[in-house]
């Protein structure tokens, strides 16, 4: 079995099952993000009802544990458990077993051989950002726990995409780049990175009107949402294509 929390939180095996209760699905989805780590139980409590715990909420949270251990983490079939820990709960897991662990292999490999082998980093920081099936544990009702993984995983996910684009342009990929970019930038406006390697990538593809473009609408955007201007580096790229600076041809 395989549990999956960049998308919609999923177990894969023989068959994809879907948690379908609320409750019992933020339930397992802290315990999988916590994997092999006790959590007590007045953490749970937090992360299923917030300020307004119902009278017998530890009643409650152990028949949540039950059907958890009924339905869906069953020893027989993968060696998960869920044990009972002097503090509360704990999910005993592979760590293979867990998408996250893969996303962090892929994305350690890819640091380490950016500088070195960006072929190699870019497979790397690839395979790591497809990992992604969707806005992280969509539909569940974000306690500390999940809205902190959430936004943890989203910056992952966001520092692979700046990495994918980076060694892209490094070993002269840029006119393959500009499709996958100009949605990232879509979905990040306000990330001046992402928007600054989608300039390079269309000036290298000769595409000079349409990066200088690419930073006009950034610069709208920026003055509208945050009141500022584009950053240093922004503005010298857009100095140097306007100057059509040699430097910009030279990959690395």
């Amino acid at each position: 079995m395989r549990y999956e929390l960049l998308g919609p939180l999923r177990i894969v095996g023989e068959q994809t099952l879907i948690v379908t209760a609320p409750k019992v699905e933020n339930l397992l989805a802290g315990l999988v993000i916590r994997a092999n780590q006790p959590i007590s139980t007045e953490e749970l409590i937090d992360e299923l009802w917030g300020n307004e715990p119902p009278r017998r909420a530890r009643a409650a949270l152990h028949v949540y544990i039950s059907h958890l251990r009924k339905n869906y983490v069953q020893p027989a079939v993968d060696g998960a458990v869920i044990r009972t820990h002097v503090q509360g709960y704990l999910l005993e897991v592979d760590k293979t077993a867990v998408d996250v662990h893969h996303l962090q292999t892929l994305h350690a490999e890819g640091r380490r051989f950016l500088d070195t082998e960006p072929e190699r980093a870019l497979r790397a920081f690839t395979g790591a950002a497809a990992l992604f099936r969707g806005p992280v544990l969509a539909g569940i009702n974000n306690g500390l726990i999940v809205s902190t993984f959430a936004r943890w995983a989203e910056e992952f996910r966001l520092e692979c995409l700046e990495a994918i684009a980076h060694c892209s342009l490094r070993v002269g990929r840029h006119r393959e780049l500009i499709g996958d970019l100009s949605g990232w930038v879509d979905e990040y406006p306000l990330n001046e990175s992402l928007r600054e390697q989608l300039m390079l990538a269309l000036y290298r593809a000769g595409r000079r009107a349409e990066a200088l473009e690419v930073f006009q609408s950034g610069r709208q955007v920026l003055r509208e949402e945050l009141g500022l201007d584009p950053r240093v580096t922004m503005r010298r790229l857009q100095f140097a294509i306007l100057e059509s600076n040699a430097d910009l041809a030279i990959a690395g």
